[in-house]
């Protein structure tokens, strides 16, 4: 299936990557609450683009009163000189290889035909239920 951007990550992703959904909307992670993980691997993929994003995070604590520093804030030491991302995509989805390999075309692919082949499956569709009849008119008149 083709990759794209969605419009936020699901409930059960901020579970698995340990982010609370009301803390998840004030530091930059879309939630969709409507959408629905059909699939571990894409669960898996999305906690581990979650847990990358969260890793370069740098949050900037709000004042300095008499709290100090709150869990989870970055130490002044390390906010000396960020520059602000600008990007609208902050962690890119990975692209896979799309590439295929070639090979010989054998003689039982040459001598298929992509159109016989519908035509008889039609063709056995359409008279399905006459071929059934025939058979059983034939099953009861041994009896």
């Amino acid at each position: 299936m083709k990759l794209r951007l969605g419009k936020g990550f699901t409930l059960d992703e901020l579970r698995e990557a340990k982010i609370p959904v009301k803390k998840a909307m004030t530091i930059g992670i879309a939630v969709d609450h409507r959408r629905r993980n059909r699939c571990a691997e894409s669960l898996q993929v999305n906690v581990d683009r979650l847990k990358l994003y969260m890793s370069k995070l740098l949050v900037f604590p709000r004042k300095s009163g008499k709290k100090g520093v709150k869990k989870g804030d970055t130490p002044k030491s390390e906010l000396q000189n960020v520059a602000q991302n600008t990007l609208k995509e902050i962690i890119p989805i990975p692209k896979p290889n799309m590439e295929v390999e070639s090979r010989a075309i054998t003689a039982a692919e040459k001598e298929a035909s992509a159109y016989k082949k519908l035509k008889k499956a039609r063709t056995d569709l359409k008279y399905d239920g006459a071929k059934r009849k025939k058979a059983n008119a034939g099953a009861w008149g041994q009896d």
